[in-house]
């Protein structure tokens, strides 16, 4: 089964709720900064160290 995240708008920009399952999987606290990078049509996210 697919996971799904609630999308709002903040500006002119979008923004993307992490479910907590994913925060906690990629050890991701407030204040952290992520990366992302496109694979074709995914995106992939990493936090950075």
């Amino acid at each position: 089964m697919l996971d799904v995240s609630h999308v709002s708008k903040r500006g002119s920009s979008l923004r993307i709720t992490l479910p907590r399952k994913v925060s906690e999987r990629l050890g991701i606290n407030p204040e952290d900064i992520l990366g992302y990078y496109f694979d074709g049509d995914a995106v992939i996210l990493e936090k950075m160290k």
